[in-house]
């Protein structure tokens, strides 16, 4: 098997677990020794061709040449994609009650690129439909608030206990505008109920 097949076949075994940024999926692949190695059918096709001291290993700059071609093209099928990457990471995190500023934050270390990252943000607070398609409305000002009731019985007493909930959110990438909301509102609603 090529060194480029093997590193198709691994790449999509790894997106067949979930979705991937292109980064995520160039550093996965560099850290794979075995692409350096030819088979020993490569080998020999060297050797027929006239290259008689043909190295055994592919070198740096041939595997780095080798993964951009194989997520080039990747990306032209549709198997791999950095909007559908961002679309599902900030869901997932979504989930988890997290806020812009940590999602954005952490996309960003993913390799996921500012255009992208915006549009993917705009799309995520916008409810009409838009270009990613699988992208529901957010309202991080709900989000804050439903993440901290959830984490939180009540506001606390006392100045200690109301800090520790200004930062549980902030640590939670939420901004000072959805906290104070948050904190507003959070256990407004808890008298209503009952």
């Amino acid at each position: 098997m090529t060194p480029q097949r093997r590193a198709r076949n691994d790449a999509i075994a790894r997106l067949a677990r979930r979705e991937h940024s292109r980064r995520e999926l160039h550093d996965y692949l560099r850290e794979r020794d075995y692409l350096r190695a030819l088979s020993d059918d490569e080998l020999a096709e060297r050797q027929a061709a006239g290259e008689e001291g043909a190295p055994a290993a592919l070198s740096r700059d041939e595997v780095e040449l080798l993964i951009e071609e194989v997520l080039e093209r990747m990306a032209e099928e549709g198997l791999q994609s950095d909007e559908r990457f961002a679309a599902s990471f900030l869901r997932m995190r979504v989930l988890r009650g997290q806020g812009p500023r940590r999602i954005q934050q952490e996309l960003r270390q993913r390799g996921i690129d500012n255009e992208t990252l915006n549009a993917v943000m705009r799309a995520a607070s916008d409810p009409t439909p838009d270009v990613f398609g699988h992208v529901e409305a957010v309202d991080f000002f709900e989000l804050a608030r439903e993440t901290l009731a959830r984490r939180f019985s009540g506001p606390g007493e006392g100045h200690k206990e109301r800090a520790r909930r200004e930062r549980f959110l902030l640590q939670r990438g939420f901004d000072y505008e959805q906290l104070r909301y948050a904190m507003e509102s959070a256990w407004s609603d808890e008298g209503e109920e009952g």
